[in-house]
């Protein structure tokens, strides 16, 4: 009996020692969010880009240090790179509901990370010093949704200027990050419950009794919270639903529902959480 218990006790240790309960027996220490995949750029003309160079790098690395920390998956930089310098060598400046979701997608991010760096220097005395100022967006890329917007500052002083322009750019890197992804993965938190927006167009459907029941249709299935019609005219219907599905499931939910009425839908047009179909 004594051995029977020293074995039970021994087993209870290595159970707490492994992050086990004996009660429950799962690890208290949870895994990051692994499957959430970001495109991390920077949003700078040609000249502020050049002249910020060491800045946007630090704040770069420290991002993606952050983000990887928490288990959060990073878009190579080449491509990343890539995507800014268009944006400079445009000079479009403010490309974040459209391009840089579209972007994001074509890389299989379901979000992008925007950032914006500038600050001030002082170079007036033995010890230079910088003030550098960070400015942040999370992008839904499916929905082109601004989720969260943060600012961040941080200010440092080095031997050289370059020393204290890194310096302060990092910390200002590190500081943006829990702020913005609090509040992002608040709302990855909602739409386990009540599913992403998307919102489809039909073409070429006129009868308004075809329409209902099409709502009907999508309604019945299990991934779908709620359905609304938003627009009619002109022989097009705009209807806006959550959906807790995959994106990749979705088409299969339009089309089942559409054969319930005898529509033979075709996709014309897909971008981001918005597909236009034409009943053929």
């Amino acid at each position: 009996m004594k051995k029977i218990f020293k074995i039970l006790i021994l087993m209870t240790m290595v159970a707490l020692l492994f992050g086990f309960s004996t009660a429950s027996a799962e690890p208290l220490i949870k895994k990051g969010p692994s499957n959430i995949r970001l495109l991390v750029i920077h949003d700078d003309d040609a000249e502020l880009a050049d002249k910020n160079s060491a800045a946007i790098e630090s704040v770069y690395d420290s991002i993606v240090e952050s983000l990887t920390d928490k288990g959060y998956r990073v878009v190579d930089k080449a491509t990343a790179e890539k995507f800014s310098m268009q944006i400079a060598h445009t000079h479009d400046i403010d490309p974040v509901l459209n391009k840089a979701a579209a972007y994001g997608l074509l890389y299989h991010a379901e979000y992008t990370l925007y950032y914006k760096v500038n600050g001030i220097l002082r170079d007036d005395s033995s010890l230079p010093g910088a003030l550098m100022k960070v400015r942040a967006k999370i992008i839904d890329n499916t929905g082109s949704q601004i989720m969260s917007s943060k600012n961040a500052e941080a200010s440092s002083t080095g031997l050289t200027m370059g020393d204290a322009v890194e310096k302060a750019s990092a910390s200002a890197g590190k500081k943006v990050i829990p702020s913005l992804m609090a509040v992002m993965e608040k709302g990855l938190d909602q739409r386990k419950s009540t599913g992403n927006i998307y919102t489809i167009v039909i073409d070429n459907v006129t009868e308004q009794d075809e329409l209902e029941q099409f709502e009907e249709a999508l309604e019945k299935s299990e991934l779908v919270a709620s359905v609304r019609e938003m627009e009619s005219g002109g022989g097009k219907t705009t209807f806006e639903f959550e959906y807790r599905g995959k994106r990749d499931k979705l088409d299969k939910e339009v089309t089942k529902a559409a054969k319930v009425i005898g529509w033979t839908l075709k996709k014309v047009r897909s971008e981001g959480n918005r597909s236009t179909w034409k009943n053929i």
